[in-house]
């Protein structure tokens, strides 16, 4: 029997069946065969890594190898699987990361644009060198109070600085409204990364279940779902079939047997965003599953979380804080300019719209005079009005009723004034005029000034106002509860009261009905509220809702006013200034006066001289006074009452302090922006090399496993030319 390398073979059939070797030369040939085929696969697996080294969400590939055995014999090596490098907790830190990351991110982009905005305190269009060219042009003013120069250079730096506080309110309304339209790209383009996820969920299960390779496809699906995680906070979580679960870190599910959609409606109602909503969609049918709910406060960080935030927060914040600033000055400054008169008077006084109507109680205390006077300052005839009473009288003379509302007053100082001029009430406006060459003079009571909410009479009808906005400054109406609404039937207000994150505590509304008195609407108010805020009209006639305890971090917005008090075409809300929108519009609609504008001469730099022994052809406005103008400049370093808004808190402060501490809250919030968009980068950076070092590709390796494969494959090419021989020899034996 021949014998060769120890392998015994027999010439008849029993002595083969009886002399099995323990390793024949097939199963040395299959052992070859096998390291060929699998030794080439591994070193494809090899060249596909370092070819994806740079693909974005490439996770490398292992190939893990076994042996492969028949009957009990070796038959060579084969590859177990191709494992997809991903580490689990590392993918959800990265995908977490990049959340926060592109929130902060998003976040200090839109700051940078308010920052060139505002600019920086001391800068030429700062809102604080603006205030100080005011005071500066007051006090170069005094020695000579008349002069033109003097008087072009002070409505100059009262119009820059109302230009200022206009223009910042409506560029940061502008960027709100651009950050809104973001918040539109974003919503789409998550939707259509859902959509993406979902249809390879749907290939990968398919893959899966067929026996096909899904590497690429699990790729795919890492690039899209770290996409989404850019612009939404996500978890995931991996089937048994290959599929991926996604959903918000609060559990609301965006990805599954199902898929969520997203609508959202930009554009603003009385300055008020509505929510982005979310579904669940049927694959199947496309119908809507379930309730459709508010995405907003399901929301903790990513793009759209940024871009919300930074809308209905960070920049109707800054809007509103730009309105305070001017109500506060508008309330300093026309309260002097009404107190004095310029020199000669003005010919016509036209004040502010009120809101009230002719039928409205009058309501004021005390005693005021509305006087003519000549060009020179010469008293031509004086009204003296005493409130207490109820009368008026003309140069002195017999007392006579005025009545007891708005209407009756006017058409009393009609009357009185004569042929000297003239007083009307029209659609909330008061208008006093002198006639011929002359001007209306008007001053309160050295010992019972006149007074009507805490405003003289003057202040209150803004007959000699230097600021002017669409939104009432003076929010104290001087209404009662059993005045007359004067709202028409039909129209309707509609509240929401949310927190900074979207959740909604409540939503109200009121509808007008007849004969409501302001008592009754404000009733009507507190019972849509149900105990979430309640609504108290103040001695003053001011409105204040405060929300209850538990939602006192909360904001309260109109969403929705179609009231109107009688033709005034005042609303309800805005009249009392509720509401967000209202405090925007004090700043977007800021301005001067425009009968100062149209002539500097107007403004009041003097201050009448009446008492009770002032007789016609007195001067009672002397050329060259300037104790208007001093009492102007003194506002400088006059304490000013700031109500709470956006993130400044209620404070006694001046208008330079208040500016200051505006542009510090910008400044703080920025900087933390900032401090987090670097803080969350990093942390994303990290979660990055990390991931790196368990899914990425290293050259070093792959050239190691490329080596190993290479030799692994000479020696299977070495084994087959020895079988081959072997082969050859057998044959040449026989």
């Amino acid at each position: 029997m021949p014998e060769i390398a120890g392998m015994t073979f027999a010439n008849n059939p029993a002595a083969k069946k009886h002399s099995e070797p323990a390793l024949s030369l097939n199963g040395i040939l299959s052992s070859a065969l096998t390291a060929l085929q699998t030794n080439t696969a591994a070193l494809r697996v090899v060249s596909n890594n370092v070819a994806n080294m740079n693909t974005p969400g490439y996770a490398r590939r292992v190939v893990n190898q076994q042996v492969l055995v028949t009957g009990g014999q070796l038959q060579g090596v084969s590859i177990a699987d191709i494992q997809r490098m991903a580490d689990q907790f590392l993918t959800q830190e990265t995908l977490s990361s990049n959340s926060a990351s592109q929130q902060y991110s998003t976040q200090s982009t839109i700051f940078d644009q308010v920052n060139g905005m505002l600019g920086k305190p001391g800068d030429g269009t700062a809102l604080t060198t603006q205030l100080d060219n005011i005071y500066a042009a007051l006090g170069s003013a005094a020695l000579a109070p008349n002069a033109s120069a003097s008087q072009q250079g002070i409505l100059n730096s009262f119009q820059s600085f109302a230009g200022t506080v206009s223009s910042l309110s409506d560029s940061l309304g502008t960027l709100q409204k651009q950050v809104d339209q973001q918040i539109g790209t974003a919503v789409g383009s998550v939707n259509n990364l859902i959509q993406q996820i979902y249809s390879l969920n749907q290939q990968i299960q398919k893959a899966n279940a067929t026996g096909d390779t899904s590497s690429g496809l699990l790729d795919q699906r890492d690039v899209a779902v770290q996409s989404l995680s850019g612009l939404i906070d996500v978890r995931t979580a991996t089937q048994q079939n290959g599929s991926l679960v996604v959903m918000t870190n609060d559990g609301m599910n965006l990805v599954g047997d199902t898929y969520a959609k997203l609508s959202y409606q930009s554009g603003s109602s009385n300055g008020t965003y509505g929510q982005i909503s979310i579904s669940n969609i049927n694959p199947s049918t496309g119908d809507v599953i379930g309730q459709t709910q508010a995405l907003d406060p399901h929301l903790s960080s990513g793009t759209l979380k940024g871009l919300i935030d930074m809308r209905d927060g960070t920049l109707s914040d800054l809007q509103q804080e730009l309105g305070s600033i001017a109500k506060n000055a508008s309330i300093a400054f026309n309260a002097q300019s009404n107190a004095n008169t310029s020199v000669p008077p003005p010919a016509t006084m036209e004040g502010r719209n009120t809101g009230l109507l002719a039928t409205d109680a009058l309501n004021f205390s005390g005693k005021t005079t509305v006087a003519v006077a000549d060009s020179n300052g010469n008293l031509v005839s004086r009204v003296d009005v005493d409130f207490d009473a109820g009368t008026l009288s003309v140069n002195g003379g017999g007392a006579v009723s005025i009545g007891s509302t708005v209407g009756s007053f006017a058409t009393a100082l009609n009357t009185a004034l004569g042929s000297n001029g003239s007083a009307g009430f029209v659609n909330g406006v008061l208008t006093v005029s002198a006639a011929g060459n002359n001007g209306v003079v008007v001053q309160d009571d050295a010992t019972t000034p006149s007074n009507r909410a805490g405003s003289g009479f003057s202040q209150f009808f803004g007959l000699n106002d230097i600021f002017r906005s669409a939104s009432p400054s003076i929010t104290a109406t001087g209404l009662s509860a059993s005045d007359a609404s004067g709202l028409a039937a039909g129209g309707s207000m509609s509240f929401t009261l949310k927190d900074a994150n979207g959740n909604i505590a409540k939503q109200a509304s009121v509808n007008i009905t007849a004969g409501m008195t302001v008592g009754n609407v404000i009733s009507a108010i507190n019972t849509s509220l149900g105990g979430a805020a309640t609504a108290s009209l103040g001695t003053d006639g001011s409105l204040t809702i405060t929300p209850a305890p538990q939602y006192s971090a909360y904001r309260l917005d109109v969403t929705n006013d179609t009231t109107q008090r009688g033709a005034t075409g005042m609303s309800f809300t805005s009249m009392f200034g509720i509401g967000g929108a209202q405090k925007t519009a004090l700043a977007s609609s800021f301005g001067v006066n425009p009968a100062l504008a149209a002539s500097p001469s107007k403004l009041a730099f003097a201050q009448a001289n009446i008492t009770s022994t002032t007789a016609v052809g007195d001067n009672i406005a002397g050329s060259g006074d300037n104790r208007g103008l001093l009492a102007l400049q003194n506002i400088q370093s006059q304490d000013q009452s700031f109500a709470r808004v956006g993130n400044l808190s209620a404070q006694a402060a001046t208008l330079g302090d208040y500016a200051g501490a505006f542009y510090q809250d910008v400044a703080t919030r920025s900087q933390t922006v900032t401090s987090n968009a670097t803080a969350q980068s990093d942390r994303f950076a990290e979660a990055q090399s990390r991931q790196s070092q368990t899914s990425g590709v290293n050259l070093d390796e792959e050239l190691t496993n490329m080596m190993t494969y290479q030799q692994a494959y000479a020696a299977g090419a070495r084994m087959l030319t020895i079988v081959g021989q072997l082969y050859d020899t057998l044959l040449q034996i026989q």
